[in-house]
C-alpha cells in the first residue's frame, strides 16, 4: 500500500469520542494501515484484549490488500473501509487454507463490518470445504450481525452462521458473486442462515454460485427484498458467472418470510428447475407465512421451471395488496407459479 495524503494527521494511537448511545459507552478509533496498525488481525486483538467492556471499538482500515489477515472478534465492534476513502477497497485476501478452520473473519461477537471485500476463503474438504468470508458463531443473547457496502467473491462460502435464536442477521447493499466448492460432494452457499431471530438481506446481489444455494436462511423471520438473484444464469457486466446453483433462496424449516422486490433469474446451468423452496425439511416454527410480492421471476433454458416450491402447503400470498390484485409477480418462462397449485393463498372475496 503507498501513503497518501489522506494519511496526513493519523496517528499511531487511538482517537476517543463520545457516543451518543443510550449505553452511554465511549468508542475508540483504531486506524489499521499507514500510521496505524499494520494489520487488522493486530486492531482487533488489541481491541479483544481491552477489559474495559463499556469501549467500543471502530477499527477504520486503509484501502489495500491485506493478505492472510484473520481477524478473531471477542467483543462488539465495526470494522471498516477508512472514512477518508468509502470508494477504494479493502480487500481481505486469503492464499491459504485458513488457519482457524472458519472464516476470514471469525466472529464470536456483534460485529458491523462496512466497504470489505472477501476473496480466497478455503479449508480441506476433510474439514467440511465451507471457509467463508465472515464465519460467525456468535451464541449470546441479543447478538447482531451487519453487513454493509461488501463483496465475497471466490470464497468456498460468503456468510456462514451458526445456531443463535436470539441473533439478528442484516445484509444491505453487498454482493456475493462467484462463490462455492466446485466439488459437488460439498454442498456450499453464497449465504447460510442457521437458526436466528431474523434474517434481513436488501439491495444486494448473488450470481455464479456453485452447487449451493444463493440464500438459505434458516431464521425464524426472513426477509429478502429488493435484490439480484442469479440462479444458474450468468451476468458478464456484473463479473458473475453462470454457476450451477441449484436454489435462489431456500428457506427450509418455514417460519415468516417475505420475498419481495426482487429479479430473479433462473438459467441453463441451475441443478433444480425450482427457484424458492419453503419448508422442505418441515416446520420448525409456531409461526408461519409467506408473502412473495412484486418479483420478477425469469427462467430461461430450463425445463418445466417452478417459481416457488412449498411442500408443507403454507399458503402463499402472492400481492403485498390484496385488495388490488391476487397477484403482482411478473413470471417470464415459468412452467409452475406454486408447486402444489392448490398451496396459493385465495384472494379475500
Amino acid at each position: 500500500m503507498q501513503a497518501g495524503p489522506y494519511l496526513v494527521g493519523l496517528a499511531s494511537g487511538v482517537s476517543i469520542f463520545a457516543s451518543t448511545a443510550l449505553a452511554q459507552t465511549t468508542t475508540k478509533i483504531l486506524t489499521v494501515g499507514p500510521g496505524g496498525y499494520k494489520t487488522i488481525s493486530a486492531a482487533v486483538s488489541a481491541a479483544d484484549n481491552d477489559p474495559d467492556a463499556a469501549i467500543y471499538y471502530d477499527i477504520q482500515v486503509i484501502p489495500g490488500t491485506y493478505t492472510n489477515d484473520f481477524p478473531y472478534v471477542t467483543r462488539p465492534m465495526t470494522i471498516e473501509v477508512h472514512p477518508c476513502c468509502a470508494s477504494q477497497q479493502v480487500l481481505l485476501k486469503a492464499t491459504k487454507n485458513l488457519p482457524n478452520e472458519k472464516g476470514i473473519i471469525l466472529t464470536v461477537a456483534s460485529l458491523t463490518v462496512n466497504g470489505l471485500t472477501f476473496t480466497g476463503a478455503k479449508i480441506t474438504n476433510g474439514l467440511g470445504g465451507n471457509g467463508a468470508g465472515i464465519r460467525d458463531q456468535n451464541t449470546g443473547p441479543g447478538a447482531t450481525l451487519m453487513v454493509q457496502n461488501s463483496t465475497f467473491i471466490g470464497n468456498q462460502e460468503g456468510i456462514l452462521t451458526g445456531n443463535d435464536p436470539d441473533e439478528t442477521i442484516t445484509i444491505v447493499n453487498s454482493h456475493f458473486i462467484n462463490n462455492g466448492n466446485s466439488n459437488s460432494s460439498y454442498f456450499q452457499h453464497g449465504l447460510y442462515v442457521n437458526q436466528a431471530k431474523m434474517l434481513s438481506i436488501s439491495n444486494s446481489l448473488f450470481c455464479g454460485q456453485l452447487i449451493g444455494h444463493d440464500v438459505k436462511s434458516r431464521a425464524a423471520v426472513t426477509m429478502i427484498q429488493n435484490n439480484q438473484l442469479y440462479d444458474g444464469a450468468a451476468n458478464s457486466v456484473l463479473g458473475c458467472n453462470a454457476g450451477s446453483t441449484s436454489l435462489a433462496i431456500d428457506v427450509p424449516n418455514g417460519g415468516a418470510v417475505t420475498i419481495s422486490g426482487n429479479q430473479i433469474i433462473q438459467g441453463a446451468g441451475s441443478q433444480n428447475y425450482k427457484m424458492v423452496d419453503y419448508g422442505e425439511e418441515g416446520l420448525a416454527y409456531s409461526y408461519n407465512s409467506f408473502l412473495v410480492s412484486q418479483n420478477n421471476f425469469t427462467s430461461t433454458g430450463t425445463p418445466s421451471a417452478t417459481a416457488i416450491y412449498d411442500p408443507s402447503c403454507v399458503p402463499v400470498k402472492l400481492s403485498s395488496d390484496y385488495t388490488k390484485s391476487n397477484d403482482d409477480n411478473m413470471f417470464t418462462g415459468v412452467t409452475a407459479i406454486v408447486d402444489p397449485a392448490g398451496c396459493i393463498a385465495p384472494a379475500p372475496q
